[in-house]
Protein backbone atom coordinates (compact mmCIF):
# COMPACT_ATOMS: atom_id res chain seq x y z
CA UNK A 1 0.00 0.00 0.00
CA UNK A 2 1.10 3.09 -0.48
CA UNK A 3 1.57 5.41 3.20
CA UNK A 4 -1.34 7.89 4.11
CA UNK A 5 -0.82 10.52 6.44
CA UNK A 6 -2.51 10.80 9.64
CA UNK A 7 -4.95 13.58 9.95
CA UNK A 8 -4.48 15.93 12.71
CA UNK A 9 -7.45 14.10 14.78
CA UNK A 10 -5.72 10.78 14.43
CA UNK A 11 -2.35 12.16 15.83
CA UNK A 12 -4.48 13.83 18.80
CA UNK A 13 -6.13 10.65 19.51
CA UNK A 14 -2.64 8.84 19.78
CA UNK A 15 -1.19 10.81 21.42
CA UNK A 16 -4.37 10.26 24.19
CA UNK A 17 -4.32 6.62 23.66
CA UNK A 18 -2.75 4.06 25.67
CA UNK A 19 -0.56 2.59 23.49
CA UNK A 20 2.88 2.37 24.14
CA UNK A 21 5.68 4.65 23.48
CA UNK A 22 7.52 2.49 20.69
CA UNK A 23 4.19 2.12 18.92
CA UNK A 24 3.27 5.67 18.73
CA UNK A 25 6.32 6.20 17.91
CA UNK A 26 5.70 3.89 14.23
CA UNK A 27 2.79 5.35 14.01
CA UNK A 28 3.46 8.82 13.88
CA UNK A 29 6.59 8.42 11.91
CA UNK A 30 4.02 6.80 9.35
CA UNK A 31 2.56 9.91 8.87
CA UNK A 32 5.91 11.34 7.96
CA UNK A 33 5.52 10.46 4.22
CA UNK A 34 8.69 10.65 1.66
CA UNK A 35 8.31 12.96 -1.36
CA UNK A 36 7.89 9.35 -3.66
CA UNK A 37 4.91 7.00 -3.78
CA UNK A 38 5.70 4.10 -1.86
CA UNK A 39 4.56 1.46 0.24
CA UNK A 40 5.31 0.07 3.41
CA UNK A 41 6.13 -3.45 3.90
CA UNK A 42 6.62 -5.55 7.30
CA UNK A 43 7.98 -8.81 7.74
CA UNK A 44 9.66 -10.52 11.30
CA UNK A 45 12.07 -7.83 12.09
CA UNK A 46 10.31 -4.97 11.33
CA UNK A 47 8.92 -2.21 8.75
CA UNK A 48 10.13 -1.02 5.86
CA UNK A 49 9.39 2.09 3.60
CA UNK A 50 9.92 0.59 -0.31
CA UNK A 51 9.59 3.03 -3.22
CA UNK A 52 7.14 1.87 -5.77
CA UNK A 53 9.63 2.33 -8.42
CA UNK A 54 11.91 -0.29 -6.90
CA UNK A 55 8.64 -3.09 -6.41
CA UNK A 56 9.88 -5.15 -9.77
CA UNK A 57 13.08 -5.68 -8.01
CA UNK A 58 14.59 -8.28 -5.96
CA UNK A 59 14.32 -7.70 -2.46
CA UNK A 60 11.28 -5.09 -2.47
CA UNK A 61 9.34 -7.75 -3.67
CA UNK A 62 10.92 -9.89 -1.34
CA UNK A 63 9.55 -7.44 1.79
CA UNK A 64 6.51 -7.04 0.14
CA UNK A 65 5.67 -10.75 0.54
CA UNK A 66 6.42 -10.39 4.18
CA UNK A 67 10.42 -12.17 3.45
CA UNK A 68 13.98 -11.43 4.28
CA UNK A 69 16.17 -10.69 2.44
CA UNK A 70 19.48 -13.26 2.86
CA UNK A 71 18.09 -14.20 6.23
CA UNK A 72 20.83 -16.55 6.59
CA UNK A 73 23.55 -13.76 6.35
CA UNK A 74 21.26 -11.99 8.84
CA UNK A 75 20.73 -14.80 10.89
CA UNK A 76 24.74 -15.22 11.29
CA UNK A 77 25.63 -11.27 11.60
CA UNK A 78 22.95 -11.01 14.47
CA UNK A 79 24.69 -14.01 16.13
CA UNK A 80 28.40 -12.75 15.57
CA UNK A 81 27.81 -9.30 16.25
CA UNK A 82 29.81 -9.73 19.49
CA UNK A 83 29.97 -6.11 21.93
CA UNK A 84 31.15 -3.61 19.42
CA UNK A 85 29.44 -1.43 16.32
CA UNK A 86 28.50 -2.98 13.39
CA UNK A 87 29.40 -1.30 9.47
CA UNK A 88 26.93 -2.32 7.05
CA UNK A 89 26.22 -1.06 3.61
CA UNK A 90 25.23 -0.04 1.35
CA UNK A 91 21.91 0.23 3.30
CA UNK A 92 19.27 0.69 0.52
CA UNK A 93 15.80 0.47 2.23
CA UNK A 94 17.31 -0.46 5.23
CA UNK A 95 16.22 -3.58 5.19
CA UNK A 96 18.72 -5.07 7.23
CA UNK A 97 18.24 -2.20 10.12
CA UNK A 98 15.17 -3.91 12.04
CA UNK A 99 17.27 -7.00 12.39
CA UNK A 100 20.22 -5.85 12.79
CA UNK A 101 19.87 -3.06 15.32
CA UNK A 102 17.87 -5.80 17.72
CA UNK A 103 21.23 -7.51 18.13
CA UNK A 104 23.57 -4.61 19.33
CA UNK A 105 24.96 -4.86 22.58
CA UNK A 106 24.29 -2.36 24.88
CA UNK A 107 25.36 1.33 24.06
CA UNK A 108 26.84 -0.34 20.52
CA UNK A 109 26.06 1.06 16.84
CA UNK A 110 24.83 0.38 13.47
CA UNK A 111 26.69 2.41 10.83
CA UNK A 112 25.50 2.36 7.52
CA UNK A 113 25.97 4.71 4.28
CA UNK A 114 23.29 5.00 1.02
CA UNK A 115 24.64 7.78 -1.55
CA UNK A 116 21.36 7.23 -3.81
CA UNK A 117 18.98 9.85 -2.50
CA UNK A 118 15.45 7.98 -3.02
CA UNK A 119 17.03 4.85 -1.63
CA UNK A 120 18.36 7.05 1.27
CA UNK A 121 14.91 8.56 1.99
CA UNK A 122 13.55 4.85 2.06
CA UNK A 123 16.06 4.45 4.68
CA UNK A 124 15.56 7.28 6.68
CA UNK A 125 11.92 6.46 7.00
CA UNK A 126 12.73 2.93 7.66
CA UNK A 127 14.77 4.01 11.46
CA UNK A 128 11.84 5.95 11.82
CA UNK A 129 9.20 3.29 11.23
CA UNK A 130 10.85 1.23 13.56
CA UNK A 131 12.15 3.81 16.30
CA UNK A 132 15.63 2.98 15.82
CA UNK A 133 18.09 5.08 17.52
CA UNK A 134 21.34 3.35 18.03
CA UNK A 135 21.58 3.99 13.68
CA UNK A 136 24.26 6.23 11.61
CA UNK A 137 23.35 6.66 8.18
CA UNK A 138 25.10 8.58 6.09
CA UNK A 139 24.74 10.09 2.23
CA UNK A 140 27.86 9.19 0.95
CA UNK A 141 29.53 6.61 -1.19
CA UNK A 142 32.72 5.03 0.50
CA UNK A 143 35.86 3.87 -1.26
CA UNK A 144 39.47 4.07 -0.81
CA UNK A 145 40.16 7.54 -0.96
CA UNK A 146 37.80 11.21 -0.71
CA UNK A 147 35.94 12.31 -4.05
CA UNK A 148 33.50 12.36 -6.17
CA UNK A 149 32.41 9.55 -8.54
CA UNK A 150 29.32 8.86 -10.72
CA UNK A 151 26.42 6.40 -9.19
CA UNK A 152 24.84 4.61 -11.84
CA UNK A 153 21.10 4.47 -10.60
CA UNK A 154 18.61 3.67 -13.45
CA UNK A 155 19.39 2.15 -17.19
CA UNK A 156 17.90 2.79 -20.57
CA UNK A 157 16.17 5.18 -22.09
CA UNK A 158 13.35 4.51 -19.86
CA UNK A 159 15.48 5.34 -16.76
CA UNK A 160 14.35 2.50 -15.06
CA UNK A 161 15.37 2.38 -11.36
CA UNK A 162 18.02 0.14 -10.70
CA UNK A 163 17.32 -0.21 -6.76
CA UNK A 164 19.49 -1.97 -5.11
CA UNK A 165 21.49 -2.75 -7.81
CA UNK A 166 22.92 1.29 -7.99
CA UNK A 167 26.86 1.23 -8.53
CA UNK A 168 29.80 3.05 -8.84
CA UNK A 169 30.85 3.01 -12.42
CA UNK A 170 34.04 5.06 -13.92
CA UNK A 171 32.02 7.61 -16.00
CA UNK A 172 29.03 8.89 -16.26
CA UNK A 173 26.22 8.00 -18.36
CA UNK A 174 23.92 11.19 -18.84
CA UNK A 175 20.39 11.02 -16.72
CA UNK A 176 21.38 7.27 -15.58
CA UNK A 177 24.04 8.68 -13.20
CA UNK A 178 24.31 11.23 -10.75
CA UNK A 179 27.75 12.48 -8.80
CA UNK A 180 28.23 11.20 -5.58
CA UNK A 181 30.25 12.23 -2.70
CA UNK A 182 32.86 9.34 -1.48
CA UNK A 183 34.48 8.94 1.41
CA UNK A 184 36.46 6.40 3.38
CA UNK A 185 35.13 3.78 5.99
CA UNK A 186 38.13 5.01 8.39
CA UNK A 187 37.08 8.86 7.59
CA UNK A 188 33.24 8.09 8.67
CA UNK A 189 33.94 5.78 11.51
CA UNK A 190 35.62 7.76 14.60
CA UNK A 191 38.61 5.54 15.32
CA UNK A 192 36.77 5.52 19.29
CA UNK A 193 34.43 3.20 18.23
CA UNK A 194 34.87 -0.55 18.68
CA UNK A 195 34.20 -2.75 15.35
CA UNK A 196 33.05 -5.96 15.64
CA UNK A 197 31.69 -6.82 11.85
CA UNK A 198 31.88 -4.65 8.68
CA UNK A 199 29.49 -6.37 5.97
CA UNK A 200 29.51 -4.78 2.49
CA UNK A 201 27.90 -5.53 -0.50
CA UNK A 202 28.25 -2.42 -2.95
CA UNK A 203 28.04 -3.58 -6.57
CA UNK A 204 32.00 -4.68 -7.18
CA UNK A 205 32.69 -1.89 -5.51
CA UNK A 206 34.01 -3.61 -2.26
CA UNK A 207 37.12 -3.70 -2.77
CA UNK A 208 37.75 0.11 -3.13
CA UNK A 209 36.13 0.28 0.42
CA UNK A 210 37.88 -2.36 1.99
CA UNK A 211 40.86 -0.73 1.28
CA UNK A 212 39.39 2.60 2.72
CA UNK A 213 38.97 0.70 5.87
CA UNK A 214 42.42 -0.35 7.01
CA UNK A 215 42.81 1.75 10.08
CA UNK A 216 39.60 -0.29 11.31
CA UNK A 217 39.83 -3.37 10.31
CA UNK A 218 43.88 -3.29 11.72
CA UNK A 219 42.43 -1.52 15.18
CA UNK A 220 39.59 -3.86 15.50
CA UNK A 221 40.23 -7.46 13.53
CA UNK A 222 36.48 -7.63 13.24
CA UNK A 223 34.71 -10.38 11.21
CA UNK A 224 34.78 -9.54 7.68
CA UNK A 225 31.51 -10.12 5.34
CA UNK A 226 31.90 -9.53 1.93
CA UNK A 227 29.83 -9.79 -1.62
CA UNK A 228 31.58 -12.63 -3.00
CA UNK A 229 29.76 -15.32 -5.04
CA UNK A 230 32.69 -15.61 -7.79
CA UNK A 231 36.10 -17.07 -6.71
CA UNK A 232 38.00 -14.26 -8.51
CA UNK A 233 36.86 -12.33 -6.24
CA UNK A 234 37.37 -13.84 -3.11
CA UNK A 235 41.07 -14.79 -4.20
CA UNK A 236 41.20 -10.92 -4.16
CA UNK A 237 39.56 -9.97 -1.01
CA UNK A 238 42.29 -12.64 0.65
CA UNK A 239 45.20 -10.94 -1.23
CA UNK A 240 43.99 -6.86 -0.27
CA UNK A 241 43.23 -8.03 2.97
CA UNK A 242 47.04 -9.86 3.56
CA UNK A 243 48.38 -6.43 2.23
CA UNK A 244 46.26 -4.52 4.89
CA UNK A 245 46.55 -6.04 7.26
CA UNK A 246 48.70 -9.08 7.27
CA UNK A 247 49.60 -9.65 11.11
CA UNK A 248 45.85 -10.74 11.28
CA UNK A 249 46.07 -13.79 8.81
CA UNK A 250 42.28 -13.28 7.61
CA UNK A 251 40.90 -16.46 6.03
CA UNK A 252 38.24 -17.16 4.17
CA UNK A 253 35.72 -19.15 6.84
CA UNK A 254 33.24 -20.38 3.77
CA UNK A 255 30.16 -18.67 1.78
CA UNK A 256 26.65 -17.88 2.92
CA UNK A 257 24.23 -17.47 0.55
CA UNK A 258 26.47 -14.93 -1.99
CA UNK A 259 28.68 -13.50 0.97
CA UNK A 260 32.18 -14.11 1.56
CA UNK A 261 32.76 -14.66 5.74
CA UNK A 262 36.63 -13.69 6.55
CA UNK A 263 37.77 -14.46 9.78
CA UNK A 264 41.01 -13.16 11.26
CA UNK A 265 43.76 -15.84 13.00
CA UNK A 266 46.48 -13.28 13.75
Amino acid sequence: MVGKLATKEQESDMAKSKVSPAIAKTLSARSKRPAFEHFIATNEYGFYCVPNSYSAREVPQLLRAGRVYEPDTLNFMRRHAGSGDIISGGAFVGDFFPALAQALAPKAQLHSFEPNPTSLEAAQTTIALNGLTSINLAPVAVGEQPGTLPLLISRGESNSAMAAGAKIVAEAQGENTIDVEVTTLDDLIPASRQVSLLQLDIEGFELPAVKGAARIINDNAPIIILEGDKRFRRRAYLQTLEELAPNLGYEIAGVIERNCILLPRG
